[in-house]
């Protein structure tokens, strides 16, 4: 992956749209000084503007990934700003929201000023956005609840303790307070702790005869959320990393409640389940666990047909001393920016996802979930350019180290076999090619 200097205006000529709105279809796309300018079946145009040849590929909006583990500020064993961004990049991202379980914790303006201009030089060189979201509790601690106006008026986007379930009610209750205030979602990490598990119970927990992770942990924490949610009907809750049958079950019923409630689901869960997990690969132990095959089709139907509201990868880099290779011990998270893409891209080809759903859940709905302009979302005329060729027919290949720009390696999909190559990624003035 290499910076392409790429004039300000040009055409891109033999692409296949791909947009939520619309089957994909072949056109030219007209940018002029950034901005997209006209969308035609043929452009003609003598004015001698740089053209880029897309081949028949297919030109696909850019990615927003809603829940990002920079590591930014205090963790540079795990990951740095521009290996964080360039994986961003690499996977067809221009925008993340990133995690506050940071050192220090995110949890205070002067923190968020830290991380924002730790990773300013980053964003910049590679055009990556990346807001901020902030701790629901001081220090993550689940004990003390953090100022969310102070927070809000910041500029955060949204209130978590991810990486830990939030368990008090009466905090759970002042966060929903404050998103009805403010509109900032509440983004929940469901687990009660305490049930000492590593893996879902399946044939490697088994064999290693090590505590199963209960289902319950999740949706027992989901449930006690939308009984507190119903005193506070205008806060957004937002289930992170759904993992299982019964939290889709508990969100679909909320939903049909008339309950502000949203979830996602990460490329891990939507790949693997419990079956597929490698005893040398210590990237496949992440939190909430890979589930039974059956969890995992539930999760591909909820993504399908639109209770699963979009995909986050949970992208959680790890030094490889941290990892280990002992699954007992080993820390939770697999990264996923880089193969998020190429995972959705598998279900397009096995037609358990359509290309205007693809587009809906990589990028117009987290999109619009951050409150994201609408250059993000969407390829529009009158808007910022923002999208990237990708061979949407190549066979699969595997998934290699080679693939990998974050600084650490700990990733589950390594040898699996995906589809979707980048080609080369726009966005705004920043041009890269692959």
């Amino acid at each position: 992956m290499k910076a392409k200097k790429l004039p300000s205006s040009y055409i891109i000529r033999n692409c296949v749209l791909w947009s939520h709105e619309a089957d994909p279809y072949k056109c030219d796309v007209l940018v002029i000084d950034n901005i997209t300018k006209k969308i035609s079946e043929s452009i003609d145009d003598r004015s001698g503007l740089e053209e880029i040849d897309a081949k028949g590929n297919s030109l696909v909006p850019i990615g927003v990934d809603p829940q990002v583990h920079l590591r930014v500020p205090g963790q540079p064993q795990k990951e740095l700003p521009l290996t964080g961004l360039r994986a961003a990049v690499r996977g067809g991202i221009g925008a993340v929201l990133t995690m506050p379980n940071t050192t220090p914790t995110i949890d205070s303006p002067a923190t968020c000023d830290l991380a924002n201009t730790q990773l300013e030089e980053a964003s910049k060189v590679t055009g990556v956005q990346v807001l901020l979201s902030a701790a629901i509790t001081k220090d993550l601690k689940g004990a003390e609840a953090t100022n969310y106006q102070h927070l809000c008026d910041w500029g955060v986007r949204a209130f978590t303790d991810d990486g830990l379930g939030v368990e008090s009610d009466d905090i759970m209750a002042e966060v929903f307070q404050a998103s009805e205030s403010t509109g900032i979602p509440v983004l929940q990490h469901a687990e009660f702790a305490g049930h000492k598990g590593v893996l879902a119970e399946g044939p490697l927990q088994k064999k290693l005869a090590i505590p199963a992770y209960p289902y319950a942990a999740e949706s027992d924490m989901v449930r006690r959320d939308i009984d507190v949610l119903r005193r506070f009907p205008k806060a957004r809750y937002h289930v992170l990393h759904v993992s299982s049958q019964h939290t889709l079950d508990l969100v679909k019923s909320a939903k049909e409640e008339g309950l502000r409630v949203t979830c996602e689901v990460s490329p891990h869960h939507l790949l693997f389940s419990s079956d597929d997990i490698s005893e040398e690969n210590t990237g496949f132990k992440m939190n909430p666990p890979l589930r039974s095959p059956e969890d995992r089709s539930a999760l591909q139907l909820g993504l399908a047909n639109g209770l699963v509201d979009f995909v986050a990868t949970d992208h959680a880099p790890h030094e490889a001393e941290a990892k280990g290779t002992n699954f007992k011990t080993s820390a939770y998270g697999t990264i996923g920016l880089e193969a998020s893409l190429r995972v959705l891209l598998k279900l397009y080809q096995d037609q358990k996802l359509s290309a205007q759903r693809l587009v809906e859940v990589f990028s117009r709905k987290p999109a619009e979930f951050l409150g994201l302009d609408r250059s993000y979302g969407g390829i529009r005329v009158g808007q910022v350019f923002r999208g990237f060729l990708v061979d949407t027919q190549s066979a699969a290949t595997p998934f290699n180290e080679s693939d990998i720009e974050s600084r650490s390696k700990n990733c589950c999909f390594l040898g699996a076999k995906l589809p979707g190559h980048l080609q080369l990624s726009i966005n705004g003035a920043h041009c890269f090619e692959f």
